[in-house]
């Protein structure tokens, strides 16, 4: 995988044994901020006491900020069902209704160790997850986990060769204090590159009152956020046309736009367009009812706006 550079971003994790945490200052040291909202550790769902704090606090110092879930996977599925909708519950408890987090959300898997269960099961679970969560808040999961637990469950290989976890965003633990440890995380897995890379469990970060973990993150925020709403949205009709305009995002990771009628999808554009036109015989609203044009962003990552931008007509 690569290597951080003096452009990579810096962020740090916290939980409720974060001592004496000032939000003002980390706002001008970090660029970044995840939070443990929940664990399933103790065997049941837990909530971690200063999750809604933090979050609060993030929002009101204007940190980006996101949360992540330590999942206990096993060979029963429906516990990922059960940790998923808990998850998403605590996190609009947090952040909002329909509101993730400004960062991708995130899935913790560092165990079982000592008890193992089987690849296999492992990644059924993660998948289990994954698909329940992405479904439900259209939001992509990214995965945390060590380079050390990949090594562990056989490069995250199943039986027939394939990786199928290579397709989540990774946020890989691999520390540089550690003798045996390489300069930066080697391929692995099935990823080449890594999106968060926590290289440190005992950083010393101006706005924390004990060592905390630390991690670099990349060039762009952009590449961990979903895309930005779309501004200066503007539709008339003329001339048995509706003609729509808008103005382009800024995300560098951009990849085009999903424009919709009354909730319909009615076109999908490249990232570089900025205008947008059918005849009003080919919308699929033909009825004397008002009509509210709307449109969202979408990223590489397959993320959208979080709020589509509408406009009536």
């Amino acid at each position: 995988m690569q290597n951080k550079n003096p452009n990579s971003t810096f962020g740090i994790d916290i939980n409720e044994y974060t001592q004496n945490v000032n939000f003002q200052t980390l706002a001008r040291t970090i660029d970044f901020l995840y939070l443990r909202s929940s664990g399933s550790g103790s065997g049941r769902f837990r909530v971690d006491r200063k999750f809604l704090e933090f979050a609060k606090a993030a929002r009101n110092y204007g940190i980006p900020v996101g949360a992540y879930h330590f999942a206990v996977p096993s060979y029963d599925l429906t516990t990922a069902d059960s940790q998923c909708d808990d998850f998403i519950n605590i996190l609009q408890e947090g952040f909002g209704t329909r509101n993730y987090g400004d960062l991708f959300p995130v899935l913790d898997v560092e165990t079982p160790i000592d008890n193992k269960i089987s690849t296999k099961a492992l990644i059924d679970w993660i998948q289990r997850f994954r698909q329940r969560f992405e479904r439900k808040t259209r939001r992509r999961l990214m995965l945390y986990t060590g380079a050390f637990f990949i090594e562990l469950y056989n490069d995250f290989k199943l039986p027939d060769g394939s990786q199928p976890l290579k397709t989540m965003p990774l946020w890989i633990a691999m520390y540089t204090n550690v003798e045996i440890n390489p300069d930066y995380p080697p391929n692995i897995g099935g990823w080449t590159r890594w999106r968060i890379w926590q290289y440190s469990e005992g950083e010393v970060v101006q706005g924390v009152g004990n060592p905390v973990d630390a991690n670099w993150g990349p060039d762009s925020l952009d590449l961990l956020m979903q895309p930005k709403q779309v501004r200066n949205l503007r539709a008339v009709k003329q001339n048995g046309m509706l003609k729509i305009t808008w103005s382009k995002n800024p995300d560098i990771d951009l990849l085009g736009y999903n424009i919709f009628e009354n909730g319909y999808w009615i076109g999908t554009v490249d990232k570089n367009d900025t205008s947008f036109e059918i005849s009003l015989s080919e919308l699929p609203v033909k009825t004397n009812v008002p009509v509210t044009i709307s449109i969202e962003a979408f990223d590489a990552d397959g993320e959208t706006s979080q709020v589509r931008s509408k406009v009536a007509i």
